[in-house]
């Protein structure tokens, strides 16, 4: 039963993803097909020897800078992840790094570090502002269609891959002696839920995260209500489901900001608002009067944010013209949006507002 239950919520990730790509008409970029795969290069955990950088491909998203395909040793575990996690890092033109602040970024399902990359435009944000931007890669032998399992909340599945994703956080900014105290994370549907497990389970490694197109934390917990709680966010009260995932000592905040297009027939817009409530939740944080940003354009949206004292620990932002998509993005990619505000420069301008 349980894996009908499974093919049925990933079978039918597949056939919405679909009917909106028909929809919007979207083209998928691929690679050049005589391109030969990267050999990737395993770096393992704590090791102070840096690789040396090879040369910018062609085929690289678009930016200036270095990009990398390699391998991280992750901590020992049992589960599917044998050790190893493949990945993406992108460091600016402008060098050196070390200081700078780090970005990790999770994909959706269906996606790569590759079209995560060209589809947000990141690289070329990262090369004007100064930061460093790692893209973890779900393994198609740990789940099929590369969701993060955020869905499974549990040591040998959901859990694990957060663990997994914090440790290669921390060994990034070892290796080129970032900036502790400023590293990110931010995802993107089954990566933006995957980004809030990750800063609940280590919330002394990052200092903000963002969830774009992201579905409530908590009430999931197998592929049944994990496709529930994306078609209609948790039926009981989200701050309720809150408590038992944030792990150890309270930080002093969790600082988020949440991102959700308004046509977005996915995941339902109900998960942002609880999303909010949670993390306002955990940051003592009240609301504040909403504002409409950029109105009658197609890059409207309204903006409330959660304060605590003069502090914007949660912003909530509803975006207008956007379904489950990337917003401001590169529309040629699949689950990227022309329309909306630019997610990537709002995710950057909250990240600068907060640090361990």
């Amino acid at each position: 039963m349980a894996r009908k239950v499974g093919s049925l919520f990933f079978s039918t990730i597949h056939r919405m993803a679909r009917m909106q790509r028909r929809a919007l008409k979207l083209v998928s970029v691929t690679t050049p097909k005589q391109r030969k795969p990267a050999k990737r290069k395993a770096v393992k955990q704590a090791s102070n020897t840096k690789p040396k950088a090879p040369a910018a491909t062609p085929s690289q998203p678009t930016g200036k800078g270095i990009w990398q395909d390699l391998l991280y040793a992750t901590p020992a575990s049992g589960t599917e992840l044998l050790g190893r996690m493949a990945y993406s890092l992108y460091r600016p033109a402008k060098q050196p790094v070390a200081k700078m602040p780090l970005i990790v970024m999770l994909h959706g399902c269906q996606q790569s570090p590759y079209e995560m990359a060209l589809g947000s435009r990141m690289n070329q944000l990262a090369d004007k502002k100064g930061f460093v931007i790692v893209y973890p890669q779900q393994a198609r032998r740990v789940q099929a269609m590369r969701c993060w399992r955020w869905f499974q909340p549990d040591a040998e599945h959901g859990l694990a891959e957060a663990d997994a994703i914090a440790s290669l956080a921390t060994s990034i900014v070892r290796r080129y002696r970032l900036d502790a105290t400023r590293v990110y994370v931010a995802g993107l549907s089954a990566g933006a839920s995957m980004a809030g497990l990750v800063v609940l389970r280590h919330p002394h490694v990052f200092a903000a995260t963002a969830m774009h197109s992201g579905a409530v934390l908590g009430y999931a917990h197998d592929a049944t209500t994990g496709l529930r709680t994306m078609r209609k966010a948790s039926p009981v009260d989200p701050v309720e489901l809150i408590n038992p995932l944030a792990h150890g000592t309270a930080p002093s905040g969790r600082p988020l900001l949440i991102l959700h297009g308004k046509r977005d027939h996915l995941v339902s817009m109900q998960n942002a608002g609880q999303l909010a409530a949670q993390f306002a939740h955990l940051n003592a944080a009240s609301a504040s009067r909403e504002r409409v940003l950029a109105q009658g354009t197609h890059r409207e949206y309204v903006r409330q944010d959660f304060l605590n004292g003069n502090s914007i620990m949660v912003r909530l932002c509803l975006l207008k013209e956007v379904g489950h998509a990337w917003s401001g993005g590169n529309s040629k990619l699949k689950f990227s949006s022309k329309d909306g505000p630019s997610a990537s420069v709002l995710l950057w301008q909250f990240f600068s507002m907060h640090s361990r």
